[in-house]
């Protein structure tokens, strides 16, 4: 436990000088500060990781998780206030990264291609509310506040002008506004302790590819390496320069990288007891993996690594999730005295209708009784 906090306080000089790309480590420091059983219960998530993933060896079953998301935007000019299509293309976005159905997959270095992974994970817009009240998904709620900090969370609710989360066991909050500081975004990472300021927040500039979204950020990767750190990664060089990101399959690197870097990208971790130098040749660091800092459209995978703890701290500390849809977040709403189900509509991952037999899409059939079925035509 000493020696994480002297890991973590460490940090603090680190991300002092760093580009405010994100803001996760930040965060995570002043709630270790702020709630000591935050702190306890972040320190046991690496053993209590490791643990779960020797326990489950099959965990790599095909299984698809489906996340209900929940946007909110929380605007003050006109800019801020975000249009749908502008939110529908960030969750497009998200399902190609995470299912690894992005068109720049080819850019992914041979030698990586063999770990590079389908983390089996899947993001819908909510059709249901907390109260199983049809929705969007999309919450706006106007504010007089110019621009919001990331002490104290002031966007995450209603009392300092932002918005209230919905219930964090059930969905995916995602806030979306001005952060200013040119911080790009930042997002909790899971424990065991109940976190009041659980979510992802988002720039505005950053969020989706289309509509506000300004380049080098424009292709909607913010999100993606902020829900990665939701979901237990760590960034690749770990708790400051040359760390752990506690993921065999990635390579040990001295720090972060930025812009887009020709590949191999070799970066040293100088240990004074290493002769000759150690660096990480002969294929460098892997720069375009979603957990570095590099521009969006250098950015195209996880690893099967990075899958696989993802997958651990959904079962360990986001279970409410596994068996989610996107129309029925809450099990208490569904109402299963009816015994007939007939089907009501059938919506794509984003929640719009679908008339048409769609085939190879994953579309979700809700019937009158609140089931929900995923099914694909494969054709």
């Amino acid at each position: 436990m000493k020696n994480l906090f002297i890991l973590l306080l460490a940090s603090l000089t680190l991300l002092s000088n760093a580009q405010n790309r994100c803001g996760t480590e930040a965060h995570t420091l002043e709630l270790i500060e702020k709630y000591p059983e935050y702190a306890i219960a972040k320190a046991k998530v690496n053993y209590q990781t490791e643990k779960w993933i020797q326990n489950h060896p099959t965990n790599s079953q095909k299984t698809i998780i489906t996340i209900p998301v929940v946007v909110h935007v929380v605007w003050n000019t006109n800019s801020e206030n975000i249009s749908d299509a502008q939110i529908f293309s960030q969750i497009e976005v998200l399902n190609n990264d995470f299912r690894r159905t992005n068109v720049d997959v080819i850019n992914t270095p041979s030698v990586w291609q063999g770990i590079a992974a389908d983390s089996e994970i899947e993001f819908c817009l909510a059709q249901t509310d907390q109260n199983g009240i049809a929705t969007t998904g999309i919450d706006r709620v106007q504010t007089t506040q110019t621009s919001f900090g990331m002490s104290g969370d002031p966007v995450m609710s209603v009392a300092s002008e932002g918005a209230d989360p919905w219930d964090q066991d059930y969905y995916l909050n995602i806030w979306v506004c001005d952060l200013g500081s040119g911080l790009l975004g930042y997002a909790s990472q899971p424990s065991s302790w109940p976190n009041p300021s659980d979510g992802v927040v988002i720039g505005y500039k950053y969020f989706g590819n289309t509509g506000t979204a300004q380049s080098p950020y424009h292709k909607g990767r913010t999100a993606t390496h902020e829900i990665g750190h939701w979901l237990n990664l760590e960034h690749l060089w770990g708790w400051g320069s040359c760390g752990n990101d506690q993921v065999s399959d990635t390579p040990k690197q001295e720090t972060e990288n930025y812009s887009c870097p020709g590949f191999p990208a070799i970066s040293s971790c100088d240990d004074p007891l290493t002769t000759p130098i150690e660096d990480n040749a002969p294929n460098g660091d892997m720069f375009m993996n979603y957990m570095d800092y590099t521009n969006d459209a250098c950015m195209n995978l996880f690893t099967a690594g990075q899958k696989t703890r993802m997958i651990s701290a959904i079962n360990q500390y986001r279970s409410n999730l596994i068996y989610n849809t996107c129309s029925n977040p809450t099990t208490n709403i569904i109402d299963i005295s009816i015994t007939n189900k007939k089907l009501v509509k059938i919506v794509d991952v984003l929640g719009r209708t679908i008339s048409d037999k769609t085939t190879n899409t994953p579309l979700f059939y809700i019937y009158n009784n609140g089931t929900v079925e995923k099914k694909i035509i494969i054709e």
